[in-house]
């Protein structure tokens, strides 16, 4: 069996701005870094973590070095944890979006499981592109504890398989907090979800999403 731990990202810059960063390179800023620091300290308190794997992009990244340091692990770069790729949406602001892309943004809001920026990734590639990459990895370091820095739609696609949900049904996980800790354990092909969106560790120093999603 083994241990997974999908951690989202802390806030970026992009999510400062309520910007769609999509696989655009934004850091962390000021805030996020401070959670990815929390999120190590609790880790470290709370799991034993033999392997590290991360999104290449920077603010996924730099939420995972500070665990590695604090377990002396190595933080291995994985492009299959990316974000999904948002097209023509891809450094917009969500009001320019919905303004540009009224009905596309319309079904982003409302029909998740069936959404595609234009030019972008649909969220059902999405969960056909990281199920069974996430899948792979957990077969790869069977009896160890694995963290996996990664993104909100990532998680939520993850989230949805573990739950027993299709690619359609995505759109009944919510998007879980920057830096929010999300535990499963697969057996032998099965996955079973232990805790989602772990922010204990934030001590109230969470970030949401733009009022604009939440509506």
């Amino acid at each position: 069996m083994t241990k997974l731990i999908l951690l989202r990202h802390g806030q970026s810059l992009a999510n400062a701005d309520h910007l769609f960063a999509g696989h655009s390179d934004f850091d962390l800023s000021e805030f996020g870094r401070a959670q990815a620091q929390m999120t190590a300290s609790y880790l470290l308190k709370h799991e034993r973590i033999d392997k590290i794997y991360a999104s290449d992009l920077l603010r996924a990244y730099h939420t995972a070095c500070p665990v590695g340091d604090a377990f002396g692990l190595p933080v291995v770069k994985d492009t299959g944890l990316r974000e999904i790729y948002a097209g023509a949406w891809e450094g917009m602001s969500f009001s320019e979006i919905a303004e540009s892309y009224p009905d596309a943004f319309s079904l982003w809001r409302n029909d998740y499981s069936h959404a595609c920026p234009p030019k972008g990734e649909s969220t059902a590639e999405v969960y056909r592109r990281v199920v069974p990459h996430i899948c792979s990895l957990a077969q790869e370091n069977d009896g160890k504890c694995v963290l996996l820095a990664t993104h909100a739609t990532v998680v939520r696609a993850f989230d949805s398989y573990a739950r027993g949900l299709s690619e359609e049904e995505t759109w009944q996980i919510p998007f879980y907090h920057n830096a929010s800790i999300n535990i499963y354990n697969y057996d032998n092909g099965k996955v079973s979800v232990i805790r989602s969106d772990i922010i204990d560790h934030l001590e109230g120093n969470t970030s949401a999403l733009p009022p604009i999603i939440n509506a």
